[in-house]
């Protein structure tokens, strides 16, 4: 039992690294992550302008 649960605990760490390893090749700096970022900022930034306290 003690053989099967490092294999396990192997498998999962593995696995781990696998996503970490793809997250990190992400590339956060294209042209449509800006943009939607700045459209997010835009409507955060509107929504403030026009709060109005309950």
């Amino acid at each position: 039992m003690d053989l099967f649960l490092v294999f396990i605990t192997m498998f999962l760490v593995a696995n781990m690294m696998l996503v970490v390893a793809m997250v990190r090749r992400i590339d956060l700096n294209n042209p449509s992550v800006q943009a939607w970022e700045q459209q997010q900022a835009a409507v955060i930034s509107a929504e403030t302008v026009n709060y109005t306290p309950v």
